[in-house]
């Protein structure tokens, strides 16, 4: 398919308009190039255009990076999926004595470990961010038993990231940086308020008393501590290179997890098909290809 950069502006900026979104960026990965769209504002208060290189909150994309950072450790022996959390973290635990026994980081990774999606804990701008986080999370509801069905929790992947601080020595953010960020030459992908600062980044935006919404009261509203759940900024373009398999394979940084993912299939583990549609996808359908 040849990529047409003026009907896909258009189609962009129709779009926008249509949807009353500020701003926005797009970026489409074919026939081995990256293209780069942009649209609108990226403030309504200031007027500040949304460009190319402009910054955005990923949400709950973060989630994608965490499983990244989970599956190297799984894939170099550092991690057993299938083993219990408390055998990494000790003090990690849920109402439930049974069923903190039954969660394992593969259960935590596929979003079957029952626990609850939400539990927006403030532990602070320090190191120990994660650490706190798990501590008050002890005792958290479960929504079904552990591996009885799928039921989305933010929950468990801010324990994931607590897992990759132990086994790694270093804090989440770090990790990222170092494991996959850095060898990836993602430059324009970041964890921190004061790392966006560097960039043209995007202000959220509320709905007003008008028909176009306006600027949030403050830039970033989630704390240090939804990392590893909610707390990646970076640009459309390093977000297709993310996703890129040809990018993803040039980095020995990833190679691992391509790796488990293959041994999985080979051996026919039942959990592949889950890892596929859960693991390594995100809503678009977007796919880690062989």
């Amino acid at each position: 398919m040849t990529f047409s950069p003026a009907h896909w502006q258009s189609r962009l900026d129709a779009l926008r308009a249509t949807h009353r979104v500020p701003g926005a960026t797009l970026a489409v990965f074919t026939e081995g190039r990256i293209h780069e769209l942009a649209s609108g504002l990226l403030h309504r208060g200031t007027g500040v255009e949304a460009t190319t290189d402009s910054v955005f909150q990923l949400g709950s994309i973060a989630k994608l990076y965490t499983a990244t950072l989970v599956m190297q450790l799984a894939a170099a022996g550092e991690l057993d999926l299938d083993a219990p959390v408390n055998d990494v973290l000790p003090e990690f635990s849920v109402a439930d004595p049974d069923a903190t026994k039954a969660i394992t980081p593969r259960r935590l990774l596929s979003h079957t470990s029952g626990m609850t999606c939400d539990f927006t804990y403030d532990s602070g701008r320090g190191d120990d961010c994660l650490a706190a986080y798990v501590a008050a999370a002890r005792n958290v509801a479960l929504d079904c038993p552990p591996g009885a069905a799928v039921s989305y929790s933010s929950v468990g992947y801010n324990v994931l990231g607590r897992i990759v601080e132990v086994l790694t020595g270093r804090t989440w953010d770090q990790a990222l940086k170092e494991r996959l960020l850095a060898p990836l030459s993602l430059t324009r992908t970041m964890t921190l308020p004061e790392e966006a600062l560097a960039f043209r980044t995007a202000m959220g935006h509320l709905p007003g008393d008008g028909p176009d919404p306006e600027p949030a009261p403050a830039w970033d509203m989630m704390p240090r501590s939804a990392g590893p759940y909610g707390r990646v900024l970076a640009t459309a373009a390093a977000r297709a290179a993310r996703l890129d398999m040809e990018l993803i394979k040039a980095s020995t940084a990833v190679r691992p997890l391509l790796h488990a993912i293959r041994y999985r299939r080979a051996t026919g583990q039942p959990s592949t098909r889950l890892i596929d549609e859960v693991l390594l996808s995100d809503d678009r359908g977007h796919r880690l290809r062989q």
